[in-house]
């Protein structure tokens, strides 16, 4: 119980020397989450615009989005995380990049 006494009188002494220095506490919400929110929208759009050439390779071929997703996964092409593709993840690609050509 002493450490956790000790960690609180740490975590509010700094938390006043924040205030201290003019940091406005508690302001979350989406003004707080604007810059990150279009940071990973543009690295998204970007990852976008790179595999659309193999989008519409697949979707002229019919693939349904299972399908695409194992072909890609086939391929070595990685989703935009790394990991392996899943049919989600290529209808959210297929969504994101028919929203593209209506901007």
């Amino acid at each position: 119980m002493a450490k956790d006494s000790t960690v609180s009188e740490r975590t509010r002494a700094a938390l006043a020397q924040a205030k201290a220095r003019g940091v406005v506490l508690g302001s979350a919400g989406a003004r707080n989450l604007q810059a990150t929110l279009e940071k990973r929208t543009a690295s998204a759009d970007a990852f976008a615009r790179l595999q659309q050439p193999v989008f519409a390779e697949l979707q002229a071929l019919g693939m349904t989005h299972r399908e695409m997703a194992a072909e890609l996964n086939r391929r070595g092409i990685a989703a935009a995380r790394g990991g392996e593709w899943t049919h989600g993840q290529v209808q959210r690609m297929l969504n994101r990049l028919a929203g593209a050509g209506q901007g």
